[in-house]
C-alpha cells in the first residue's frame, strides 16, 4: 500500500470518527403533539394568551385567556388549550372555562370542549353553575348552546338535559326534550 493510500484511509477514518463523535449519543423522539402541530403548518403559535374585546362605548365586553393558541388563519379553526372566558353582559357576568377550545376562522364562534364549566353571577340573584362536555358561543348573536348532556344548577334547583340554549342578552334558556329537574324541598316546619 502506498503512502498516499494510507494517508487517504487515515483521513477517511478521522472524518468518520469526527462525524461519529459529533452526533448525539442519545436521540430524543419528537413529542407527538409537537409533531402534529408542525405537520399542520400553523400560521402562528402563542403561549400565555390574554385578549380583551371592548364594545362601541369602550366598556369591556369579553376577556379570553388561554395557556396556548395555535392559529391556522382562514384555513381552519384556531385551537386553544385551557381557555377561560369572562363575558360581561349587564347585569350578569359569565365565567366560562374548559380544557380545550376552538375559534372559528372568522373569530365569531367559540367552541369549548372537555370539562366545560360556566358560572353566571348577578348581584342579588342565585348564581348559575353550568357543566357539560361541549359548549358553543356564537358571538354575533350571543347565543350559547350545548348539544351534549348538560347540568344547570340555580340555587336549590338542579336540571339535567341533553340540549341547552341560552340567550346572553335576555338570560333566557331552554332545555331539550329530555330534562330532569330536582329541587330541595322545604320541610313542613320551614
Amino acid at each position: 500500500m502506498t503512502g498516499w493510500k494510507r494517508l487517504f484511509l487515515a483521513a477517511l477514518g478521522s472524518a468518520a470518527l469526527f462525524i461519529g463523535l459529533t452526533k448525539p449519543a442519545n436521540r430524543t423522539n419528537v413529542d407527538q403533539v409537537l409533531k402534529e402541530i408542525t405537520d399542520q403548518r400553523p400560521e402562528a403559535f402563542m403561549q400565555g394568551v390574554y385578549q380583551r374585546k371592548f364594545d362601541r362605548n369602550g366598556r369591556l365586553e369579553t376577556t379570553l385567556t388561554a395557556t396556548s393558541l395555535l392559529d391556522f388563519g382562514s384555513r381552519a379553526n384556531a385551537t386553544l388549550i385551557n381557555p377561560k372566558l369572562r363575558v360581561e353582559r349587564h347585569p350578569a357576568i359569565w365565567f366560562i372555562k374548559s380544557e380545550r377550545g376552538e375559534l372559528t376562522p372568522d373569530r365569531n364562534e367559540v367552541l369549548l370542549s372537555k370539562n366545560v364549566i360556566a358560572d353566571r353571577l348577578e348581584k342579588g340573584k342565585y348564581s348559575w353553575h353550568l357543566s357539560g362536555e361541549t359548549l358553543k358561543w356564537n358571538q354575533r348573536t350571543d347565543i350559547v348552546s350545548a348539544r351534549t348532556r348538560t347540568t344547570l344548577i340555580q340555587g336549590a334547583i338542579n336540571s339535567i338535559g341533553n340540549e341547552l340554549v341560552i340567550d346572553l342578552n335576555t338570560n333566557e334558556y331552554t332545555f331539550g326534550d329530555n330534562v330532569r329537574t330536582q329541587w330541595k324541598s322545604a320541610s313542613s316546619s320551614d
